[in-house]
């Protein structure tokens, strides 16, 4: 086999805390004996973000991972109905759905927002009987929900929001949708990275169900002392730690992405591209780029490797090319953006200097792989 490639700039370069910053809450953790069972610096920690970004009547819920936080909030919920899930996303978002045991129905996007229209959802509602709906904020962009909202809450659906990437900025979905689930992963990959961790914001009555799901089921409020179906997805007190440790330093590790994100605006300025253009709408786990056709998308990421950047293909394929997904329409457009995709390498570590030389390396490689 040939060697692996090596990159001068990565696609992803985790940014954790230093050991330091979060050894004092592990020596807690061990002089307690307490490492799990949502212990003490695991509630600490909820608190924190809870103060930082909920909303009035909302609880915020730690899991061991995202993909555990969407199943676990599916089950607080009672869904037993399928669930329509775009097809323009990760994986997780299906997997999720069949974990938790309910059929996934995958749904098209729209070509514009790159997720969940309202036309679309309104006729996959109709057509399916869904009990729950889970919309994906592509690559943790912010997108004005509102109308698939009032349709699902018209028809009594469970909204759950997989916004994995968006962690860290304003909630101004959770502000519009009052009674949704919105999800967030802290996985190593993420702007707020702690190495494995999710966060489930939801409403305030259902997160004794919330901690239920991720805890076996178990309940203290019920005479068998189960609640219902439930699977272990709890996040430990040592992944707790560096969560305190890591949402310290959000405010700065924010600032710095979305500087990074300016410097793409500006680089890719009359291309012709689709991409984002407002730096405060993502803390940036990548930067997503919309080329013209999957040809050129090819072309790119091979001479982006020639050149010592690593681009990456999100989200490829689209669900709807799985053979587990079931599909309630064909879904072209969540096709064709997946052949088309690429996502530009994001720092927050970085100087000054080396961000603008990443920009300028990756951009100028892109501008030269155009037709």
């Amino acid at each position: 086999m040939p060697a692996p490639r090596s990159f001068r700039h990565l696609s992803v370069v985790p940014d954790l805390p230093p050991p330091s910053a979060y050894l004092p809450l592990l020596e807690r953790a061990h002089a307690a004996s307490w490492f799990t069972n949502f212990g003490p610096i695991v509630r600490a920690f909820e608190d924190d973000v809870l103060d930082a970004l909920g909303v009035p009547g909302e609880c915020c819920v730690s899991a061991a991972n995202a993909t555990a936080g969407l199943s676990a909030a599916l089950l607080a919920a009672r869904v037993a109905g399928p669930v329509l899930v775009p097809a323009f996303t990760f994986p997780a978002s299906l997997g999720a759905v069949r974990a938790a045991g309910l059929q996934a129905i995958v749904v098209d996007v729209e070509p514009d927002t790159w997720a969940l229209g309202a036309e679309r959802l309104r006729s996959a509602l109709d057509g399916t009987g869904a009990d729950a709906v889970m919309l994906v904020a592509p690559f943790g962009l912010e997108r004005d929900v509102s109308e698939a909202f009032r349709l699902c809450r018209d028809r009594g659906a469970t909204v759950v929001i997989d916004n994995a990437a968006g962690f860290g900025t304003p909630r101004r979905a959770a502000e519009r949708h009052p009674g949704a689930f919105e999800v967030f992963s802290l996985h190593a990959t993420k702007p707020l990275g702690i190495g494995e961790g999710g966060l489930v914001f939801g409403p305030r009555s259902h997160e004794a169900a919330l901690r239920s799901a991720l805890n076996f089921g178990k309940s203290e409020s019920t005479p068998l002392g189960y609640e219902g179906w439930g699977f272990n997805g709890k996040m430990s007190e040592l992944q707790a730690a560096v969560g305190v440790a890591q949402f310290a330093r959000r405010k700065d590790i924010l600032a710095r992405r979305q500087a990074f994100a300016s410097l793409y605006v500006e680089a890719l300025a009359g291309l012709p591209l689709v991409h984002p253009t407002d730096p405060a709408s993502s803390p940036w786990q990548f930067f997503p780029v919309l080329l013209p056709d999957a040809a050129t998308a090819e072309r790119f990421v091979a001479a982006a490797a020639d050149g010592g950047v690593e681009i990456r293909r999100y989200y490829r394929p689209s669900l709807s090319r799985l053979v587990e997904a079931d599909g309630a329409t064909p879904c072209p457009v969540a096709e064709d953006l997946a052949d088309r995709m690429c996502v530009l390498p994001v720092r927050s570590q970085t100087s000054a200097d080396l961000s603008r030389d990443i920009v300028r390396t990756t951009t100028a490689i892109l501008a030269r792989s155009l037709p």
